[in-house]
């Protein structure tokens, strides 16, 4: 089979769901794939590049026709990968990646659903910004204590493995609520 990005692309997320994001390695890629290191980079620039790539793939699926419920997509496409919100926090920090705008558009795209809202253009950004925030960050939070919890288990320690992991779809539902509502009904006389 002829090595392309798309393979390397499927590859390195086999990786990452066997083994997390720290185990995703260009040399670990290429031996998986049964090539030479030095083979990825004529299809991959760099392993930031790699990641940008993951974080696109990982994100594709994000939809919605409401903020609340692109929110849920984001924070079901991002659980639905191991290390899924680092991945995608990474990937979005790579400067020629055009992931992080796709996915801002989409969450303003969305309040165009939301009724009585009269915000100007430059809020409805902010505001997606702020959901995009909150859904990641919740959600690297959630992978990290699963993760903990697992670790926990594997090695008997009894105090950790007690705690059950915590669902963050209230807090992610009512932050998107209060954002959403602070467009609907902007406080007068706030300072930026």
């Amino acid at each position: 089979m002829q090595l392309d990005r798309d393979r390397i692309l499927s590859t390195a997320l086999e990786l990452l769901n066997s083994y997390g994001l720290a185990d995703v390695t260009m040399r670990r890629v290429s031996t998986a794939l049964g090539v030479a290191p030095g083979a990825l980079y004529w299809h991959v620039a760099n392993k930031q590049a790699l990641i940008a790539a993951m974080a696109e793939k990982i994100l594709a699926p994000v939809s919605g026709t409401s903020p609340l419920n692109v929110a849920k997509s984001l924070h079901s496409a991002l659980l639905s990968w191991r290390d899924g919100a680092e991945v995608a926090s990474a990937g979005l920090a790579y400067p020629d990646s055009g992931t992080w705008e796709v996915l801002t558009e989409k969450i303003a795209a969305s309040f165009k659903s939301v009724e009585g809202h009269c915000a100007l253009e430059a809020e409805v950004q902010a505001a997606s910004l702020a959901i995009a925030h909150l859904v990641l960050g919740a959600t690297q939070m959630e992978q990290s204590r699963q993760q903990l919890a697992e670790s926990a288990k594997a090695t008997a320690s009894a105090d950790a493995a007690d705690k059950s992991p915590v669902d963050h779809r209230p807090d992610i539902h009512r932050g998107v609520e209060i954002i959403v509502n602070g467009l609907r009904n902007p406080l007068a006389g706030t300072e930026n």
